[in-house]
């Protein structure tokens, strides 16, 4: 009887943060529209077909779009592992002074609005020429305390032991972190990996500043332009477009789901 009442919380969450997107699937698979904003009508299919996803692909520069945001995503995805790894093992495993201050500055950050370095960064860019470039959306991405503090925290937890072991048969500290620590570490950098990707996936309001040219803009900017754009009317069309964009986001966290559910644990074993 305990766990009745957890499984109702679970099955309410559930339903709350399914719901945007079974609505959105249920008027893309519509062929009549007029009834969107009728309730209980909208969230079932009316008079159900294709026709709005196969004008996805033909009426807007979908399959562009899609490989601008894998693109912008992948590229943020590995320079963000790339960058926080070896500074997260080296405030976790390396004694240098003014190592914690360093790190407490890093925690600062993540109480400052990314929309307070919008114009900071954009300044920087224009100053840089990289404006209406792909360098241009990534670049402010990839350095981040989010990812630092999380992978800090799993390389914390990698016994020393084994890490002195591997000094001892003469590995160097680089060795150490990348044949001891980061094999250990992998559920915690599937996660990151993960945040990481979903994060610049979504993006919008970055590379809406940064982008001008519609054939280099992402799923997220493109599929919002449309809206407003020459295809304001057609809201089925939109919806349709949205269900394809969440579509890799789901198979990404899909190939991922053991490492990622699994969290930090997997390190202590």
């Amino acid at each position: 009887m305990l766990a009745l009442p957890r499984y109702a919380a679970l099955l309410l969450f559930g339903a709350f943060t399914v719901f945007p997107f079974w609505w959105a699937a249920a008027v893309g698979l519509s062929s009549d529209g007029s009834l969107i904003w009728t309730f209980p009508a909208a969230f079932l299919p009316n008079e159900p077909s294709w026709m709005w996803f196969d004008r996805v692909f033909y009426e807007m520069p979908f399959w562009r779009y899609f490989a601008n945001s894998l693109l912008i995503s992948t590229a943020t995805m590995l320079l963000v592992l790339l960058l926080t790894i070896p500074c997260a093992y080296a405030l976790s495993r390396m004694a240098f002074p003014g190592r914690n201050v360093l790190f407490v500055l890093l925690l600062v950050t993540l109480m400052v609005p990314a929309e307070v370095a919008i114009v900071p960064n954009f300044i920087t860019c224009a100053r840089l020429g990289l404006l209406d470039s792909y360098a241009g959306v990534v670049l402010p991405n990839v350095a981040g305390a989010f990812g630092v503090f999380m992978m800090r925290q799993a390389f914390q937890d990698v016994p020393a032991e084994i890490l002195d072991v591997a000094r001892v048969d003469g590995a160097s500290e680089f060795g150490v972190m990348w044949r001891v620590a980061v094999p250990m570490a992998r559920p915690m950098i599937a996660t990151l990996a993960v945040f990481t990707f979903v994060a610049a996936w979504n993006d919008y309001l970055w590379p809406a500043v940064v982008l001008k040219e519609r054939l280099m803009m992402p799923l997220a900017v493109g599929i919002f332009n449309d809206l407003t754009g020459p295809f304001a009317v057609s809201t089925n069309l939109v919806m349709a477009a949205i269900v394809l964009s969440v579509i890799p986001v789901v198979a990404a966290f899909a190939l991922t789901q053991r490492l990622f559910l699994s969290g930090g644990g997997l390190v202590r074993r």
